[in-house]
């Protein structure tokens, strides 16, 4: 298998000098190159046409290829314009996009505090390139706001990363059950498909219109109810089959009526209620952008929400040891979603973390074909935020343990409306918090990445076979270590393990992308609360990265205030499906 591997500045692709990378995704890497001059995006598929590609990601690349060739036909404004093509020296295809200098929806919110009227001007525009590419027969599959950006000089939205679309006329790359995309923002009614049909392995969902209306719908949630969409935290779910996500309005009393009512039609648990196409949605939003009252010229949320609170430095040097984010210089942003507070019966999805690979490559050269191209942008996102802080190195068996969480601001709660359901209103910090009343918090279902059932096949793991490891390998095997909800980890496989483990999961195996999930409440085993984490990548030592499904499921020690404090040593187990 060959498998693009992180590129170093300086490495020469066709005549393009590699600057940094712009994003990294779960099927290709994108790269800010310059030539003569001038600046572009090189997008980079994975694996190259022969290799053993389990993703498909040559033919996502060649699929995207033509998707954006069909749009050029007549071109649209907000649409991301292919510049060129080629094929690596080992085969890995390439595409080349203008770069767009700018910032990611979510972004560009926190920086400028825009207007509600600024809004709307943008997703009109929005609607209207939706209204274009669907005219093509063509759906994009993976709105989010990470996947718009603000252009800086002019302000105009642009849609980039076109790797999960499709057209009229495309063959089905994916073998399970949906789509590709990302699960915060896929609409319910494909959760439903999912629960109905779980027993029928060549049940593919047929994604709709209806589906992206929902998308930008839960887009526009995002940027109206929260100031800081691109912090990683827990947020309400939006998807959740039986409990739709509280009205706009009555998260935000700025936002105007008639704009939350749309909104609220747009996420309907009913697609009947929402717009009948993106041309009804283009007029729906253009009525309100061009008639506007007093309430509009406001910003969605005062300039001071949007700003992080300041911590003292030692409390701000454990948050950061706790989170373990790892945010490349202009990487890709990751639109971490977090535990929320569901009914036991829910089926709303979990957004997995996007995928990153790892370690290095030498020098990657190209031969030449396909033009060159002029001004292009990363088909992942840019990333937000900064370098993260550096953990000191622990020895096993320290005794040195990982600081608790911090006491956070008391909660506020919403008063329920007569007659409404408690399981609706109850408040996220609350149902986070250990001893609240309520409904249980426990992890969304998810979508396996694509490739995970091939993956435990190849690897001869057995469905529910065990391997010993490491839950987060910032810290020493034997030690205590706090996990907070939400976190993203990275496991590994230790030195003591059995022998028919190092068969299959030998040690320095390494697991990616780890979510953390924290349940409080008292187990039956007596423990305070559970904590699962889930990983979405595996590595073993000198083998290619592979998607797959690995759940650690273990009793707390302690929870506090939304973490949980466990035995750094445990056992997971690679699973095709959280239930």
């Amino acid at each position: 298998m060959t498998t693009l591997l992180r590129l170093p500045s300086g490495t020469v692709i066709d005549g393009w000098h590699v600057l940094r990378e712009l994003g990294d995704g779960g099927s290709a890497v994108v790269y800010l190159v310059q030539k003569n001059g001038q600046l572009r995006a090189l997008k980079v598929a994975r694996h190259r046409d022969a290799s053993g590609d389990d993703m498909q990601t040559h033919a996502r690349a060649m699929r995207e290829l033509t998707v954006l060739l069909l749009l050029m036909e007549q071109g649209h404004p907000n649409i991301i314009k292919p510049l060129g093509y080629g094929y690596a020296e080992a085969g890995n295809m390439y595409i080349a996009l203008e770069y767009v200098e700018g910032w990611t929806l979510g972004e560009w919110q926190e920086k400028k505090h825009p207007t509600v009227h600024e809004i709307l001007g943008v997703f009109v525009k929005i609607a209207s390139a939706l209204r274009y590419m669907h005219s093509k027969g063509i759906l994009h599959r993976d709105l989010k706001l990470s996947n718009v950006l603000i252009r800086k000089s002019d302000g105009e939205p642009i849609l980039i990363d076109f790797s999960c679309a499709t057209h009229t006329q495309a063959a089905e790359l994916t073998q399970s059950g949906l789509p590709p995309g990302t699960d915060r923002f896929r609409a319910p009614e494909q959760f439903q498909f999912l629960r109905e049909h779980r027993d029928e392995h060549r049940a593919r969902y047929a994604f709709q219109v209806a589906d992206e209306l929902f998308t930008v719908g839960a887009m526009l949630y995002e940027l109206l109810t929260d100031p800081r969409p691109t912090e990683t935290r827990p947020r309400e779910s939006l998807n959740n089959p039986f409990a739709p996500p509280s009205p706009v309005r009555e998260l935000n009393a700025r936002i105007p009526e008639a704009l939350s009512d749309l909104v609220d039609d747009l996420l309907s648990r009913d697609p009947t209620r929402r717009p009948v196409d993106t041309a009804a949605l283009h007029r729906e939003l253009t009525g309100l952008h061009a008639d506007p009252g007093a309430e509009y010229g406001e910003p969605a949320h005062p300039p001071s929400a949007q700003r992080q609170p300041r911590l003292p430095a030692g409390r701000a040097v454990a948050r950061a040891h706790r989170s373990g984010k790892v945010l490349a210089a202009g990487g890709a942003a990751f639109m971490l979603a977090a535990v929320v507070a569901l009914w036991s019966r829910s089926d709303a999805p979990e957004p997995p973390t996007a995928p990153r690979a790892t370690g290095t490559s030498s020098l990657f050269r190209v031969e030449p074909s396909g033009p060159p191209a002029p001004d292009m942008s990363p088909a992942t996102a840019p990333g937000v935020g900064t370098e993260p802080v550096p953990v000191p190195e622990q020895k096993e068996g320290s005794t040195v343990k990982t600081p608790p969480p911090e006491d956070p601001k008391p909660a506020r709660r919403q008063k329920p409306a007569p007659g409404s359901d408690l399981r609706k209103v109850v408040p996220l910090t609350c149902a986070l918090a250990a001893g609240c009343t309520g409904p249980q918090v426990r992890p969304e279902p998810f979508t396996c990445p694509e490739g995970a059932v091939a993956t435990r096949k190849q690897l001869r793991w057995g469905e529910s076979q065990h391997f010993k490891v490491v839950a987060d390998d910032r810290y020493a095997r034997l030690e205590d270590v706090w996990l907070r909800a939400g976190d993203t980890v990275v496991g590994v496989v230790p030195d003591a393990i059995l022998p028919e483990q190092r068969e299959v999961a030998p040690p320095g195996t390494r697991f990616f992308g780890g979510k953390v999930y924290v349940v409080p409440g008292e187990t039956k085993t007596g423990k305070p609360g559970q904590v699962f984490v889930r990983y979405d990548r595996v590595k073993l030592p000198r083998q290619d990265e592979l998607p797959v499904c690995f759940i650690i499921d273990l009793g707390a020690d302690e929870v506090k205030d939304g973490a949980a404090r466990i035995f750094n040593s445990t056992t997971g187990s690679p699973v095709d499906y959280w239930p």
